[in-house]
């Protein structure tokens, strides 16, 4: 049993890890700026534009999860933000693993992306996939243990377990995931640590 923390615990996917984590015997607590109570769960106030709140958040962890995200398409520095906050956090309380979800197409020369998906990548999502680049090189360049889980679309639904998963480049062919099986991937990765300092992108 690990003690992990999840960052966006309140969205749709932060829910899938929650589920998942629990059903595994982790212990877990949720860290949103707003606190909602969730069965089973520590609720947190935190705030990833807040470092103090973050660090608080962090120390005594074992794994940080963050499934954050904007509430539209614009990130407006979330995720470069969650970085310059959760770096010196874990590095400042004992140095818990990072988990984080970015999204395939973070690669600007991924072989495999969708076409329509890379065009949206340069116009329409243009700033929310540089902010998701410049997460991931911050988190890079720090002394953290990461791991950078990027899936393609996300689907709401069960978990298939027909996904797959290649390092730093989307499978053959695929599009789309459910939130379900991205959030088992992760919860079983806790323990099977096969995917640190990697970029492990997921699709069916």
């Amino acid at each position: 049993m690990s003690r992990v923390v999840i960052f966006g615990a309140g969205g749709r996917t932060g829910r899938c890890l929650v589920d998942e984590a629990l059903a595994a015997g982790h212990q877990v607590s949720a860290a949103m700026r707003i606190s909602v109570p969730l069965p089973g769960v520590e609720s947190i106030v935190a705030d990833l534009r807040d470092p103090a709140s973050v660090e608080a958040a962090v120390k005594g962890q074992d794994v940080v999860i963050s499934a954050i995200g904007p509430s539209g398409r614009k990130a407006m520095g979330l995720y470069s933000a969650a970085a310059r906050a959760l770096v010196p956090a874990l590095e400042a309380t004992g140095g818990a693993r990072l988990i984080a979800i970015t999204s395939a197409g973070v690669r600007h020369d991924d072989p495999n992306f969708k076409p329509v998906y890379r065009v949206l990548a340069r116009t329409v999502m243009k700033e929310a996939y540089d902010d998701m680049r410049l997460m991931e090189s911050i988190v890079r360049s720090s002394s953290v243990d990461w791991s950078f889980v990027r899936p393609t679309r996300l689907e709401d639904g069960p978990a298939t377990g027909t996904y797959r998963v290649q390092d730093n480049e989307t499978p053959m062919g695929g599009w789309q995931v459910t939130r379900t099986d991205v959030a088992r991937f992760i919860v079983q990765e806790i323990e099977k640590r096969q995917w640190c300092h990697a970029s492990p992108t997921l699709a069916e």
